[in-house]
């Protein structure tokens, strides 16, 4: 009998952007601290629900955020009265938006210096944002934009633009100009103007149904939507409560956190997870746009190899040879990603995540991309999972381990696997290492953490001016022995354009394997 894949919307267990966005505007303490004219003009997040089984009553947060004061603040109240949500200065600054950025191309292309030709592109680089600091203590918003030039003699220049202010700062402080003489990468970016949402539901239940019997079930949340929306801006596709065969497996699985340090120059950046691009795929929108059951394979830029184009922006599915794809393409500046995951009808589990980008001198440099998946385990119910480490000791059949406090560990011998299981009824997953995952560098900081949850630790917080992951800073000895536990997987892939046949491949990420 044929697999069937079935989505249907379903609403969020948060308030929405524009509850939000409502809430602010009548606020007195966010009108003082903002001083916004413009509610409309505001760039919120929706309010995200705190603790581990939210209701009507729980508490939330969410964030809020003024483009032209470049001042935050964070809402802290009740989902069932948010009117009387108490308001705290936040230091988050949010991405620029594609309204933001097309805006700012209308002033750049305004400019007497910029190039003339039909050839000339303006594009998102890294970093997205390069603020100026004013004598008063203030900040002025400017995003910045890259400009590319084929013809010309600097093929690719990053400016900074003011659009409060229509002004460009063609050489912006804080932004490196260390730049290789040539470019990689054979995908054009396509250019901010063209960059658009086209709306659809935020998030879906998926089924996944083998005759009479639900093999999956789960809400998949689409990137633009995906947690934390404050300040981690996002963590791809991603899953919640996550069930194989009716059975309670994951309540959360996601990447919160991307980095990627160069080698030669040391710097730095923490990716963004929350923009979708355009890949391609071909099939129906049984829900509107955004979600899509594809016909035949989809193909992100991995699979692609032509432009940075594509039919189709959101998440898409496909099931064929006994598993489900579930993937979609996102943007950072002139990288691209993949943020996929794999469900096998038998129950193995497996995230990927690819590396790639557009043209432009800087992925010409070598440099490393770090992903880190969070697995908010809860094997049959959240307060009886164990975590159990298995070492090559020589012996046929490995022994376990229980590991029973908050640790951190590295990929490398006698580990072999790690599992966690229902303390009571055995079942559980095992985690096995991907094949290209590599093991962490001082810059990577470890390959796993096992920790109890906290429904705080969605992200590492402020990572500091190096944006490494801090995860360590979770690991204070807590038990994670018969409680609810989540485990941080880490992946490393170094981009070596020079030895574009000897490093690893560009997709990593573990098997999690099924104990029923």
């Amino acid at each position: 009998m044929t697999v069937q894949v079935i989505i249907e919307a379903v609403g969020r267990a948060e308030l929405a952007a524009e509850r939000v966005r409502e809430v602010a505007a009548a606020h007195p303490d966010v009108r003082e601290h903002l001083r916004v004219a413009d509610a409309a003009g505001l760039i919120v997040g929706p309010a995200v629900a705190l603790g581990h089984d939210p209701d009507e009553n729980a508490s939330f947060r969410a964030a809020v955020f003024d483009p032209v004061s470049n001042r935050g603040v964070e809402l802290r109240g009740t989902l069932d009265r948010p009117e009387g949500a108490q308001v705290l200065p936040s230091a988050y600054r949010p991405n620029p938006r594609p309204e933001e950025l097309r805006a700012a191309a209308a002033i750049l292309r305004a400019e007497e210096r910029f190039p003339a030709g039909d050839d000339v592109l303006i594009y998102q680089p890294m970093p997205p944002l390069a603020d100026l600091d004013n004598p008063d203590g203030t900040t002025t918003r400017r995003p910045t934009l890259g400009i590319y030039h084929p013809s010309g003699e600097t093929r690719h220049r990053i400016v900074a633009v003011d659009i409060a202010a229509g002004d460009v700062d063609w050489s912006p402080a804080g932004v490196s100009v260390a730049m290789h003489p040539g470019d990689c990468e054979s995908h054009l970016p396509v250019g901010v103007e063209s960059l658009r949402d086209q709306g659809g539901p935020d998030q879906v239940r998926l089924r996944v149904v083998d005759g009479g019997t639900e093999l999956w079930s789960m809400v998949v949340v689409r990137p633009r939507a995906s947690s934390p929306a404050n300040p981690g801006d996002g963590s791809g596709v991603e899953l919640r409560q996550v069930r194989y065969r009716g059975r309670l497996v994951l309540r959360q699985a996601h990447v919160p956190i991307l980095n990627v340090q160069y080698e030669e120059d040391g710097v730095t950046y923490r990716d963004w997870q929350n923009q979708e691009t355009r890949f391609s795929a071909t099939g129906t929108d049984p829900v509107g746009w955004g979600w899509r059951i594809c016909s035949e394979p989809p193909r992100t830029i991995l699979e692609r190899g032509d432009n940075d184009a594509g039919n189709f922006q959101g998440v898409a599915f496909h099931h064929t040879g006994g598993e489900l794809r579930i993937v979609s393409e996102l943007a950072a500046g002139w990288y691209r990603y993949a943020s996929e995951w794999r469900l096998s009808d038998e129950g193995t589990i497996r995230p990927r995540f690819g590396f790639a980008g557009v043209r432009n001198p800087r992925t010409c440099m070598r440099h490393r991309h770090h992903v880190y998946w969070r697995f908010d385990f809860d094997v049959e119910g959240s307060a009886n999972d164990v975590i159990e480490q298995f070492d090559d000791t020589g012996s046929t059949v490995p022994q376990p381990v229980t590991i029973v406090r908050e640790v951190a560990r590295r990929r490398r011998p006698p580990a072999l696997f790690w599992q966690v299981t229902d303390k009571t009824s055995g079942r559980g997953w095992r985690i096995h290492p991907g094949e290209h995952d590599n093991t962490a560098d001082p810059y990577g900081v470890a390959d796993l953490w096992f920790l109890r949850h906290h429904p705080a630790e969605l992200y590492d917080g402020n990572p500091g001016s190096d944006n490494r992951a801090m995860l360590n800073r979770f690991v204070n000895g807590e038990s994670v022995s018969a409680t609810n536990v989540v485990v941080w997987y880490a992946g490393h892939f170094r981009h070596d354009q020079n030895e574009p046949d000897l490093h690893q491949g560009h997709v990593v990420g573990p098997d999690l394997v099924p104990l029923l």
